[in-house]
């Protein structure tokens, strides 16, 4: 199966991170300049002008451009034909105005008069691909060349993100693609992204890893990857990324990486034998509270080793997840630069802060 039969790419790799590991130099740990990297935020509060008062002079004294939002055309299109631009207009236009580089993350999900019966609460198949891409052509055509990136759904490996299956999310996934072509082509289309559990999975399955703890706090060691790998349950998320992967179109990939920092190289290295294209990271945090300490000093700790091992592999954007504290994923609930309850700086701040401001 084409998933097991990089046996031999997976093993030069291996080879080539293993010499990359032994013969890099040390590193300054008092140097906080940035070779590859450029820092940038997911999902940072600019919803409304308030929010955006709060959050402009944040981004700024980190010197951060790179911004990632959220989209939904349940929100612009509530009823077929009536559409309701202006608070997206409102944030993009505040991006442009303050040279913010925004990537727009359009949710897989739509309006109840468009989603056909295959849906859940994160998203559906649209009965007409013709209405999405109505949408998404409207959308384009009044901010041409104003967004950097656009990527279509989010974390679409399994049915639990994504409700359709592959070729349904392949078709609304290029209609984004063409749509971009036409009438914003400076606009970079991004596939994206894989979480951090699928990429364990990935390497594991493929000999990368012996083991690995999923978001939950549970342990996956050898004896379970050797029972399990070539199950159902897995080759079934395996054919799903493989058709993905061989049949969209895009310009860059997105993969996020949370936690287990000591294993992004061999997660990173084993996704990257599978595309041709540049990765970046839409998300990265952590710690997972179910696995690891709660105190600041730990968190700003994890930081400084989440950015330098992003730095470390080469690639040239990441957003960090998040601003403000907080999230729908509980084991990340404490991942952010500023505290929910008193919107205080946390000490992860200043750390991120000492790579932002020299990248």
């Amino acid at each position: 199966m084409k998933f097991f039969l990089k046996l031999g790419i997976t093993l030069l790799t291996l080879l080539s991170l293993s010499c990359k590991q032994n013969d890099a130099p040390r590193i300054d740990s008092t140097d906080y300049t940035l070779q590859s990297l450029t820092l940038g935020i997911s999902f940072p509060p600019v919803s409304d002008a308030e929010q955006r008062n709060f959050t402009q002079p944040i981004l700024d004294e980190l010197e951060v451009r790179p911004i990632r939002i959220a989209e939904e055309w349940s929100l612009r299109e509530p009823t077929q034909g009536n559409f309701s631009w202006s608070p997206l207009d409102d944030r993009v236009n505040w991006a442009t105005a303050n040279d913010y580089q925004l990537l727009l993350t359009i949710q897989s999900d739509g309006p109840d008069w468009a989603c056909s019966q295959t849906r859940n609460i994160r998203s559906c198949v649209y009965a007409d691909n013709a209405d999405f891409q109505n949408y998404v052509e409207v959308l384009l055509q009044r901010y041409p060349d104003k967004i950097d990136k656009i990527q279509f759904g989010n974390e679409w490996q399994s049915e639990w993100w994504y409700a359709g299956n592959a070729m349904e999310f392949v078709q609304a996934s290029n209609i984004v693609y063409e749509a971009i072509q036409l009438y914003s082509p400076s606009t970079k289309f991004v596939l994206g992204g894989f979480t951090t559990i699928s990429l364990r999975y990935l390497a594991a399955c493929n000999g990368f890893v012996s083991s690995f703890y999923d978001d939950e706090g549970n342990f996956f060691d050898q004896a379970y990857l050797d029972i399990n790998c070539g199950g159902a349950d897995i080759q079934q998320v395996v054919k799903r990324i493989n058709y993905v992967l061989g049949n969209a179109q895009y310009d860059e990939l997105d993969i996020h990486l949370y936690d287990d920092v000591d294993q992004w190289d061999e997660y990173y290295f084993y996704f990257k034998s599978m595309v041709a294209k540049p990765i970046i990271v839409t998300e990265f945090g952590g710690p997972n509270v179910n696995l690891e300490p709660l105190y600041e000093e730990y968190q700003a700790q994890q930081i400084e080793k989440y950015i330098r091992k992003l730095d470390s592999l080469g690639i040239y954007e990441g957003y960090f997840f998040k601003l403000v504290e907080g999230s729908t994923n509980p084991a990340h609930i404490t991942s952010g630069l500023i505290r929910a309850s008193s919107l205080e700086n946390k000490l992860a701040f200043g750390v991120f802060k000492k790579f932002s401001t020299n990248q």
